[in-house]
């Protein structure tokens, strides 16, 4: 496979006279939500959880309509800065699918994750309540190191288990007559033995988020279709479908 340096190439040759489009998309993506913040802002404290709950339910088709938006673009299709809209509600059902699926995927990690989270409590509350009374807090701390264990095992397993289904939503877009269950298989396939590349590719951006960071996020108008676009450049390769970039900085 090709070098993190690569996809970027590849990202930046096909984002060429689309950068503006390109960050279009991006500024209306981050404007719904926006909206969606200042509006829950404005509402009594007894609706915030309720309209908080209905923005969640959405955040995961519209960043699906994203994604359709971006990968369109980056094989020259004609796209309008809200149509992620339209693509994200319009596969409300499969994006949720596809997502709920990756879940059931991490279930254990995420099962060990939540055990830990309540051992520690559970240890942090012995250890009080030992300290209180004047007894041995020898079960709260042990409570509590088995958990940080559990928790930091938990985290690894997850995260690394995660970069076999980082790419499930490109694969839905190009193989739309798969189902959802053989999306996330084929994902799955797709990404053995190249996780950790995708790694490298995702991590080479740190220091572009950084100095996004330092524009109050201004950059990342620009910076969300550069990273999208490296993943679909990654994707393509890691399907067979060969490029050669021009490999400049």
């Amino acid at each position: 496979m090709k070098k993190s340096a690569d996809y970027r190439a590849i990202a930046r040759q096909k984002l060429a006279g689309n950068w503006g489009k390109a960050a279009l998309i991006s500024l209306g993506y981050f404007v719904v939500f926006f909206i969606l913040g200042f509006i829950e802002g404005l509402m009594p404290e007894n609706i915030k959880s309720i309209f908080s709950l209905a923005t969640t339910v959405i955040e995961v088709p519209l960043a699906f309509g994203l994604i359709i938006s971006f990968y369109k673009l980056f094989n020259s299709e004609n796209v309008k800065p809200f149509d992620f809209l339209k693509s994200g509600f319009s596969n409300f059902k499969r994006s949720w699918l596809i997502s709920l699926t990756i879940t059931l995927k991490m279930i254990i990690p995420i099962i060990m994750i939540i055990v830990s989270i309540v051992l520690i409590g559970a240890g942090m509350a012995t250890t009080s309540f030992s300290a209180i009374s004047g007894s041995s807090t020898t079960g709260g701390v042990f409570l509590s190191i088995i958990g940080i264990i559990l928790y930091l095992v938990g985290i690894i397993w997850a995260i690394t288990k995660s970069y076999y289904y980082q790419l499930a939503y490109i694969v839905a877009i190009d193989n739309e007559g798969l189902s959802n269950k053989e999306v996330v298989e084929k994902c799955k396939e797709i990404m053995e033995g190249k996780r950790s590349k995708l790694f490298c590719l995702q991590f080479s951006f740190i220091g572009w988020i950084i100095l996004a960071g330092l524009t109050l996020g201004i950059g990342m108008l620009w910076l969300t279709p550069y990273i999208q676009y490296s993943s679909i450049a990654f994707y393509e390769d890691a399907i067979g479908k060969n490029e050669e970039p021009s490999v400049t900085e």
